[in-house]
């Protein structure tokens, strides 16, 4: 459901999405806004480049640095943990007006361990910067960064950054996008120098040189293009036409015409291109060094859409009742969410926060209709509520406001009912067909680790931190294990779970110790087997009888994903073999504890479809408990036929190394079962890309400090869950059951 309009001719626009209500101010001011997020790897310079955008549009008065201490730290990362360690934990929202343009920024993390603030940005943005390091080019995370962006179909313009850096080289960072994302993408600009010698660029469409005076680079100076560099500037300038005519009629007329297009022409074919998704334009600069950062806001006030140019979807819904009388969702026909002020209200709260200044925020994308402090139904729960506040957020400042019109970001400030992904509607008569927008994806969980308070006093307060950060964070949980009464946190890496457990400390004062991290291993089975099976028990007065006939196979599933259908349970017998009732005791049984905990290791089980296609009930002592007992008894007795076993988190991972380290590190690599998949050497620096299981990862980092002198680092990122070979699951199933104890299983 997220597609961007082929044409961005206004009128067209008007008639294809039928605004005939909207006010032309309304049209001209969502006409002028952008919606945009920064993504890319770690260390890439987002929230320093975020740092620029605000200080040459006005907002703030003094450039900080993103660097160790809490007395110092960029703008957009204002928790003390983000920084002392130089790093962006969670996303920042902040709004900043460039030239005409007003402009939604979100600055979102690189480490692969909050990606989920990535994920939830893109899902509710507009467009994009995909930034490239010049040195590191395509990294690990820049991969998953494309792909979310793909996933939403958010357009995008790539800057190349840290031109400063030494070995910065832009054309292999082009050249490895090309090959490994697979975007159609070329140089709108080319470098003057690189390194200690970058000076400025050449712009390639109106071909002339620009440099950036001052202090802070305020000042910007055009001039020819250096004598040396102006064949590379033609032969760009003629490289960018060619890529834009593969994809954009006019040009491609022009180009087969041999007719010379004009600026105007190339910046129109630009903007078409880029907003359909054929076409990323790819800009260079130092956000460090104060090059080419107001040229990047021209190109996003110029080719990225305004939220008039983006079409957006969703669900109308159904509340239905099922047999326990739990209320429910149901989709039912697709529909368009148009971006009117007119329209019945429709907006989605994609993300949660708590912080010591602001308080619980909302962030909300209003995608239809006006948004004022009145009464709001949220579509999941039908719950009302109406909003403390209304904010426009600045990293952890709020601005009051009295509305929001369509097309625009924004904050309820206060702790309302609600969820990330939960679309929130007007209450009332006037809210329309009840609608829910699209889900965002949510990656699986792949760690756990215990966690105990150490003063008792402490635990009720943990225990509603605990809940409140699961609130805010999707890829966190936080449970009770029932066998060995130990709490345990899940996440997406160490770092995710070692910043909660430091935030409890810093910001509420409860001191917690985390546990050995363990992995997240899911149970499955691998082959189909038959069963008749007669369950009797007798102990004095009625008893219990059930005969249950059908199959229990493997499902074929997506690994790599905890989204949809994991399991599945059917029934399709007589009424006179086995009553419903019962048929559905059966299914429940299945559905509520077998597939939430299994027999290996008490993982939750993956990959079953179990189904009952006859039997036969006894008048007096077939029940709904015999049914139950006897679906479970069926499965214990009939799991180690299924050749059960257990799969696995697989990791992609990347490592960055002196070069004169690469060989120590990849044999590492291959002791910890890791399979090196490509190795590629700039200069001094070397990277190492392949992928293994999780579980051999743990403690890397401290081997990889000891063989690179401190100057190595690495990162992973979550790719599927692969079966386990069978030695190596018992031997987790052994040492699992004995720290919970368990009963050990054996594996046939």
């Amino acid at each position: 459901m997220f597609f961007p309009l082929e044409s961005v001719d206004f009128t067209k626009m008007l008639r294809l999405t039928a605004f005939l209500r909207a006010t032309p101010a309304f049209l001209e001011s969502v006409a002028l806004s952008r919606n945009i997020g920064i993504s890319a790897h770690i260390d890439s310079g987002k929230t320093t480049l975020t740092e620029r955008i605000l200080f040459y549009t006005g907002k703030i008065a003094k450039i900080h640095e993103v660097k160790g201490g809490t007395e110092v730290g960029a703008t957009m990362d204002s928790m003390e943990l983000e920084k002392e360690r130089g790093i962006t934990i969670r996303s920042a929202a902040t709004n900043c007006k460039w030239k005409e343009n007003n402009i939604n920024i979100i600055d979102t993390p690189g480490h692969v361990d909050f990606t989920i603030e990535v994920e939830r940005a893109l899902r509710v943005l507009d467009g994009a910067i995909l930034l490239m390091c010049a040195v590191g080019g395509v990294q690990s995370q820049t991969l998953t960064v494309d792909r979310q962006m793909r996933r939403y179909g958010v357009p995008r313009i790539c800057f190349i950054n840290k031109m400063d850096r030494d070995n910065a080289n832009p054309q292999r960072a082009l050249k490895m996008a090309q090959e490994k994302l697979g975007i159609n993408a070329a140089f709108i600009q080319l470098n003057i120098g690189t390194s200690q010698d970058f000076e400025g660029i050449i712009d390639v469409i109106e071909q002339r040189a620009v440099y950036f005076d001052g202090k802070y680079g305020e000042q910007i100076r055009f001039a020819e293009i250096p004598s040396f560099m102006r064949d590379d500037a033609v032969a760009a300038r003629k490289e960018l036409f060619a890529k834009l005519a593969e994809h954009d009629s006019e040009m491609e007329e022009l180009f087969l015409s041999e007719v010379e297009p004009t600026v105007e022409q190339v910046h129109a074919a630009i903007r078409r291109t880029t907003i359909a998704n054929k076409f990323i334009p790819v800009m260079l600069g130092s956000a460090y060094k104060n090059k080419g950062v107001q040229l990047l806001l021209d190109a996003v006030s110029r080719y990225l859409p305004n939220p008039l140019e983006r079409a957006n979807g969703g669900y109308t819904v159904k509340r239905v009742v099922d047999e326990d009388g739990n209320k429910t969702n149901v989709k039912d026909e697709p529909t368009t969410l148009l971006t009117d002020d007119e329209k019945p209200l429709v907006a989605m709260i994609f993300k949660l926060e708590e912080t010591q200044k602001t308080g619980f925020c909302n962030y909300l994308r209003v995608y239809q209709g006006k948004m004022r402090k009145e009464s709001l139904i949220n579509i999941r729960t039908g719950k009302t509520f109406t909003p403390p506040k209304l904010v426009r957020m600045h990293a952890d400042s709020i601005i009051p406001i009295d509305e929001v019109k369509a097309g625009d970001i924004c904050a309820i400030a206060g702790d309302v009912d609600a969820s990330s992904g939960d679309t929130v509607m007007r209450a009332g008569p006037m809210q329309g067909t009840p609608v829910s927008c699209e889900d965002m994806y949510v990656p699986p969980r792949v760690i756990s680790a215990s966690i105990k308070v150490v003063n008792d006093k402490d635990n009720n307060r943990f225990r509603e931190r605990m809940y409140a950060f699961m609130r805010e964070d999707p890829t966190f949980s936080f449970f009770l294990n029932p066998e060995t009464k130990e709490n345990i946190i899940e996440g997406m890496g160490e770092l995710h779970l070692e910043i909660y457990v430091e935030r409890l400390k810093r910001e509420f004062g409860i001191v917690a110790e985390i546990g050995k991290p363990t992995v997240n291993y899911r149970e499955v089975i691998s082959v189909r087997k038959e069963f008749d099976f007669v369950f009797k028990r007798q102990s004095g007065g009625a008893g219990q009888w059930a005969h249950i006939k059908g199959y229990i196979e493997p499902l074929p599933i997506d690994m790599s994903t905890e989204k949809g259908t994991k399991n599945k349970v059917t029934s399709k017998c007589s009424n006179g073999d086995v009553r419903e009732a019962l048929q559905k005791s059966f299914i429940k049984q299945f559905e509520r504890k077998i597939f939430h905990g299994g027999e290996l290791m008490g993982a939750p089980v993956w990959g079953v479809h179990a189904h009952l296609n006859g039997g036969a009930m006894h008048e007096v002592d077939s029940n709904d408990k015999a049914f139950t007992n006897a679906t479970q008894e069926l499965w214990e007795t009939l799991l180690p036929q299924l050749e059960p076993t257990l799969v696995e988190p697989f990791m992609e991972v990347e490592m960055n190394v002196p070069s004169h380290c690469m060989t120590d590190v990849a044999t590492e690599f291959a002791k910890r079962e890791g399979i090196v998949q490509e190795t590629s050497v700039n200069g001094a620096e070397s990277t190492i890309r392949g992928e293994t299981a999780l579980d051999t990862m743990f403690g890397f980092i401290t081997d990889l400090r000891k063989l690179t002198k401190g100057q190595g680092d690495f990162s992973m990122q979550f790719k599927e869950y692969r079966p386990m070979a069978q030695f190596k699951a018992q031997k987790r199933m052994d040492e699992r059951n004995k720290e919970q104890g368990r009963k050990a299983y054996q594996l046939s």
